[in-house]
């Protein structure tokens, strides 16, 4: 399966590590890359996270690094995964893309 990253999605990474870099600078670019390493799974397994209840076309994947949790919300659209938002564990969650 191909996987594909969102606009949204990417810029939620890129806020992350900007967030981190300011604080631990050291570990931001960790924390993408385990976010980004366990995201890939889902190429070889799509169905790896949960449906959503309340949008059951759209899954999640939730990714545990360094004692935080990061929530990978994605769409299976025929043989192509996108990425849809990545979140915080911690944040408020906005509308999927």
């Amino acid at each position: 399966m191909r996987l594909e990253w969102s606009a949204n999605a990417l810029a939620d990474l890129n806020r992350f590590r900007a967030f981190l870099r300011e604080r631990h600078p050291r570990l931001a670019d960790l924390v993408a890359r385990a976010i980004e390493t366990r995201t890939a799974l889902l190429a070889d397994f799509p169905l790896l996270g949960r449906s959503l209840r309340e949008k059951p076309e759209y899954r999640e994947l939730v990714v545990t690094t360094l004692n935080a949790k990061y929530v990978v919300q994605y769409r299976i659209d025929g043989e192509t995964l996108t990425v849809l938002r990545v979140f915080h564990g911690r944040e408020r969650r906005e509308d999927l893309a």
